[in-house]
């Protein structure tokens, strides 16, 4: 029997201004066609309406509920080297306060996972992942003598503010100083008796910062972010998670679970980072050891499976997840490939995606997707969609 729903204590507040009443919503056992069960959380596919949530996110800015996500700390002298042991690139070097993009792979090869992981210090790091929970994967590996690994994923409330106006409203809230923040940068801010941890990250592409706090600071936050939004004449709505879904394939930002199976039972299925265009995060060069390592020697020496690019779909069909690729060969429809990840922009009316092509294919130029029998044409195209100067600024130097 499944866990019951809950909801995050920053629900109700993301859902405000909009018809999305959570109580009801959950009360209803409703559809999944209206909602993803996320770590037995709540989560809305849209909040009222994608195209004004998307919009809002590019013009302004908007509110995502983070909290349903999966919370590690590492602790003690050997935190560092056992996550350089666990990631394909090593963390342990980077200075204190900053944040890295990490990948998990298993003995395989295969990526199992990936994430933001914060060092806060040289014996306290945190790790924000998706979904799957890790610590027997972490358990395997932690033969450290002073290693203390804990699970905080309930101690944790935090959300995304993401979009080009995303500082301005932090500043007014009181958070002096997060307009000199770098991507990937962290630094803590106290508001009434409350921390925040604030980072320079996102998933959009787009300006914008997390925030991660103790389940009890909730309330802080809300006020706080409320009177900002007054003074500024604002209303920051929430986004769910067809918006994200978009935002997150124009900038190629991959999902494990989304652009692979996860589930390890057809390798056809899954993926190494090296064709998921991450190949930039696999650190093969260092003497370390890691997870996964001999298997992805071989896999780089063997080749890639699949070649990942963008793709934009001609016309206005009706696609999904794992849209089959193809093309004529010989005079014969041929699948060739898939698009594991589409979305299509709500302005442009267009269908952008990640396309996957088996590695004899991925020299075909006039490759199609079949929808109610018709062809249409899908143009490849170099990753990523989108490449937003904000996203790499620092808002005190604009």
């Amino acid at each position: 029997m499944s866990n019951p729903i809950r909801k995050s204590a920053l629900s109700g507040y993301i859902a405000r201004h909009t018809p999305f009443d959570y109580d009801a919503f959950i009360a209803s056992n409703p559809s999944e066609d209206d909602f993803d069960r996320w770590n037995d959380y709540c989560l809305p596919i849209e909040y009222s309406s994608f195209e004004g949530e998307y919009k809002t996110l590019r013009s302004s800015c908007a509110l995502f509920d983070g909290t349903p996500m999966m919370k590690y700390r590492f602790c003690g002298a050997d935190a560092g080297a056992f996550l350089d042991r666990v990631f394909t690139a090593p963390v342990s070097h980077h200075p204190e306060m900053k944040a890295a993009y990490a990948l998990l792979c298993n003995e395989d090869g295969y990526l199992m996972d990936d994430g933001i992981v914060m060092k806060l210090a040289a014996d306290n790091y945190f790790l924000i992942t998706t979904e799957i929970d890790l610590l027997p994967h972490f358990e395997k590996y932690n033969d450290f003598d002073d290693l203390i690994i804990t699970d905080e994923s309930e101690l944790f409330s935090g959300l995304a503010l993401q979009g080009p106006k995303s500082c301005m409203l932090l500043s007014e809230m009181g958070l002096d100083g997060v307009e000199n923040l770098a991507p990937f940068e962290l630094q803590f801010f106290k508001l009434g008796d409350h921390k925040f941890l604030v980072g320079r990250l996102g998933f959009t592409g787009d300006l914008g910062y997390e925030v991660w706090f103790e389940n009890d600071a909730a309330d802080t936050w809300i006020s706080a972010f409320g009177a900002a939004e007054e003074k500024l004449n604002m209303q920051v709505p929430g986004y769910g998670l067809t918006a994200i879904n978009l935002c997150r394939i124009e900038a190629a930002m991959i999902v494990p679970g989304w652009d692979t199976a996860g589930e390890f039972e057809d390798l056809v299925l899954e993926r190494t980072p090296f064709e998921l265009t991450l190949h930039w995060n696999v650190k093969l060069q260092d003497e370390r050891d890691f997870v996964g390592k001999a298997a992805l020697l071989k896999h780089k020496e063997n080749g890639a499976r699949f070649h990942m690019t963008g793709a934009t779909v001609i016309g206005n069909p009706i696609l999904d997840f794992g849209q089959s690729l193809y093309a004529n060969i010989e005079g014969k429809r041929t699948r060739v490939g898939s698009l594991p990840s589409v979305a299509q922009n709500p302005v442009s009316k267009t269908w952008i995606g990640f396309a996957s092509i088996g590695a004899e294919y991925r020299d075909l130029e006039d490759l199609y997707v079949v929808h109610n029998k018709q062809e249409f044409p899908c143009e490849l195209t170099k990753l990523p969609f989108i490449n937003l100067e904000q996203r790499k600024k620092v808002p005190a130097d604009l």
